[in-house]
């Protein structure tokens, strides 16, 4: 894993960048500059986009990671041009569909045309992205999805001090800056992209969609999960708890910055080697994420809890509400057991049974929608945290179940086993020191002189932490 840890060290320092830039404009600009009404508008917005743009891709991003490596040269300009005129054609009815929305006033959407140039343009990003990773190039994409899309946020925000009408430049920033993105993207991807030659008899047409829309499904149904508790936020308590539980899930989802960088680095690699049937190298893979991703996002989770009274500081008044911390620690242990179960989803994904995602997807998103119409009445914010974090647990047990059925793969160890018992240890103790009434200072010393002895003795002591050494970087 020499060359994924390069790249994912890389991608973690693009990804705290991200994380830096999406704090300054969660946290920081956003509460001052907007209404919590406003701020949860944007963020349905952003919602709905996202839900738009991982179902209208068709799944052909992650087919040209999985097809491109078993194709001839002539075979993958076939079907590269065969996935940018599908792309192409839904993008035409998708706009065909809003402009006759908006002309007949089926419903009104507000910045209905900002959202389009949006959505389109993550549209053509992520397949742009995807043929980067296929030529294991993956640090700029990241860059750009992790870092530059919230300096373009950054950047509306800045526009709206300085224009009149504040809300409007923020907008048209916001458009402007995701259309610039794919063009930087497109000129990155320029020298590996395949000629186009419209030649539909050298695709597997029935193969490539099939498996296109099965993986759409699939993912999207992950997406809609992460996004439908916004939705139903908004529909069952208002804008300004949307904004609410917004800021609180960024807190909470920051444990999950690395498993991404990670995830994006190790694709490329688990898809070749299903390629040429190494199942001892996805096994190496899969345990080795695993672990890693135990020991990072556990160790995060840990420092969030101990500085959440400090973060708090950080925002007006206006947005602190009782349920906060519930809704920071759901989040996070959500997203530590979504890494703690390795890649188990990448490995169903590449494989022929890549339907057992789709099933398990459409199980997610049932159990998300139950649970938030069940909880979200009776707990709030904090039910629908809660839901999420019960659907999410649920959805990666059951995944680790079918790969360990299927292909009789786990990526559970002894040493495991010793660092999840710890992590626990750890959490409980500090969730128990956040309550007690030491002074502020004293539970911030003793919790993350705690936190961090534990990463020191893992990087010095574990292998969980291996392949983030300096020193393997230097001689890989």
């Amino acid at each position: 894993m020499g060359k994924v840890a390069k790249q994912s060290f890389f991608n973690s320092i693009n990804s705290y960048i991200g994380v830096g830039l999406g704090a300054l404009n969660t946290m920081i600009l956003f509460p001052r500059i907007f209404e919590p009404e406003t701020y949860g508008d944007f963020q349905s917005l952003m919602a709905i986009i996202t839900i738009i743009a991982t179902f209208a891709h068709l799944g052909f991003p992650t087919s040209v990671v999985v097809f491109f490596p078993k194709l001839s040269r002539e075979k993958r300009a076939a079907l590269w041009t065969y996935m940018l005129v599908g792309i192409s054609i839904i993008g035409l009815l998708l706009g065909i569909s809003l402009a006759l929305i908006q002309y007949l006033e089926i419903y009104k959407v507000p910045n209905a045309l900002i959202g389009f140039i949006v959505c389109l343009s993550i549209i053509y990003f992520e397949l742009l992205s995807a043929l980067s990773q296929h030529h294991n190039k993956v640090v700029l994409p990241q860059f750009l999805r992790n870092v530059f899309r919230r300096l373009v946020i950054t950047l509306a925000l800045a526009s709206s001090l300085f224009i009149e009408e504040g809300l409007q430049a923020f907008y048209l920033v916001f458009g402007l800056g995701y259309l610039s993105h794919l063009i930087i993207m497109l000129l990155y991807a320029k020298p590996d992209l395949p000629p186009l030659k419209w030649q539909p008899q050298l695709v597997d047409q029935k193969s490539n969609l099939q498996y296109g829309l099965m993986v759409m499904l699939a993912t999207g149904s992950i997406f809609l999960v992460s996004k439908i508790d916004i939705l139903m936020i908004k529909s069952m308590l208002g804008s300004a708890e949307v904004a609410f539980y917004f800021i609180a899930f960024f807190i909470g989802s920051v444990v999950s910055v690395p498993v991404k960088s990670v995830i994006a680095s190790i694709r490329p690699f688990v898809a070749k080697a299903w390629a040429r049937d190494d199942l001892a190298e996805i096994d190496k893979l899969y345990k080795k994420s695993a672990i890693t991703q135990l020991a990072i996002t556990g160790f995060l989770l840990l420092l969030i809890v101990t500085n959440l009274d400090i973060l708090l500081y950080f925002l007006p008044l206006r947005y602190h509400f009782e349920a906060f911390p519930m809704v920071v620690l759901c989040i996070g242990l959500g997203e530590v057991v979504k890494g703690a179960t390795g890649i188990n989803g990448m490995i169903l994904t590449v494989s022929n049974k890549q339907h057992f995602n789709f099933y398990s997807g459409l199980f997610l998103l049932a159990l998300t929608v139950l649970g938030n119409w069940l909880l979200i009445p009776i707990l709030g914010l904090t039910g629908a945290a809660l839901a999420s974090l019960i659907a999410i647990s649920l959805f990666n047990l059951f995944k680790l179940f079918i790969v360990q059925k299927l292909f009789k793969l786990i990526p559970l160890s002894k040493a495991y086993w010793v660092l999840l018992f710890c992590m626990g240890i750890s959490l409980f103790a500090l969730s128990l020191m956040a309550n007690t009434d030491w002074p502020l200072w004293l539970k911030l010393v003793a919790g993350n002189s705690y936190a961090f002895g534990l990463l020191l003795i893992l990087f010095k002591f574990s292998k969980a932490l291996d392949d983030f050494k300096v020193f393997k970087f230097l001689k890989s």
